[in-house]
């Protein structure tokens, strides 16, 4: 789990801070894009923490489902929420005239609890995984994340950094064959250099998917010409340190290597869009990365 959420006080205690878990509930069902209706309060609540709305949009007409929110904070004694805690859920619908049930628990639901929630037609759970899911899919679940976990997020930001933002167009290098985005795929691809063996020029650099596109553009190349060809992963070249070894290394084959004006500005295509992606300091594996290519002498 990467979110922890012992990170919120606990909910019974007298610190002040013990509606902590409610205000989150709130902040991470409006992210979602439920409609608050009523927010959290210390008063006797009728056994419910909020009630919010949910607009359901069909081809030609929409609809509201009212829901009644219980939340419940177990993260600090890792105990589930059982049917003992959720009681009269049937009759408290009806007290709040709310159309289903809802519930946000940092931990998990009890067998006993989903048990008793399969006869309400509408219900809902959001245990942590599917908190932390739903945080970390996006920007604005990350200001959340950050807000009420900066610990968790701190850590898992580390491991999972985000471009930096350098230059007002989002960086792009795409594949050359089917056209791609490689930079904010799994994969990224690689980039092929292609160096003519009668004259010693590199004619060409091209950025490619792995695999079915890589080949074909190398087949084509070499069926025009007698051409090697040599390719490293984009994926290493947004390593930080492997970035600046290969930088060095582009910078000092100028004294030996002849490019030509298309290859040469493809190379400093690469660097330029890569670079928001280095910027930052390496994660665990890059780091295990570059001393595993550097214990072999390949950068």
């Amino acid at each position: 789990m990467i979110i922890n959420f012992k990170e919120i006080p606990q909910a019974n205690t007298g610190s002040g801070l013990q509606d902590t878990f409610e205000l989150f509930s709130r902040d991470f069902l409006q992210y979602l894009g439920y409609r608050i209706v009523q927010d959290p309060d210390r008063g006797a609540d009728g056994k419910k923490d909020l009630i919010v709305d949910e607009i359901c949009r069909g081809v030609e007409s929409e609809y509201t489902v009212r829901w009644l929110v219980s939340c419940k904070h177990y993260a600090h004694s890792g105990a589930s929420v059982s049917d003992k805690d959720e009681i009269n859920i049937s009759d408290r619908l009806k007290q709040h005239n709310c159309d289903g049930f809802m519930g946000i628990y940092s931990t998990i639901a009890a067998t006993s609890l989903s048990g008793l929630l399969n006869g309400i037609d509408h219900h809902i759970i959001f245990d942590h995984e599917k908190i932390e899911s739903r945080l970390l899919r996006d920007s604005s679940g990350y200001i959340i994340a950050n807000r009420y976990f900066p610990k968790s997020f701190n850590n898992w930001q580390l491991e999972n950094p985000s471009p930096a933002k350098i230059f007002d167009d989002t960086p792009k290098l795409v594949c050359e064959y089917c056209g791609k985005d490689l930079l904010f795929s799994d994969d990224h691809g690689i980039f092929i250099e292609f160096k003519n063996a009668d004259t010693g020029v590199i004619e060409s650099v091209v950025t490619s998917c792995r695999g079915r596109c890589d080949k074909a553009l190398v087949d084509k190349t070499r069926s025009v010409g007698n051409y090697y060809d040599s390719w490293n992963d984009l994926k290493d070249i947004c390593n930080p340190t492997i970035w600046l070894y290969t930088l060095m290394a582009f910078v000092n084959s100028l004294q030996t290597e002849k490019y030509s004006n298309e290859a040469f500005e493809k190379y400093k295509s690469i660097f330029i869009n890569t670079y928001p992606f280095v910027a930052r300091n390496l994660t665990t594996k890059e780091n295990q990365r570059v001393q595993s290519l550097l214990q072999f002498d390949l950068i």
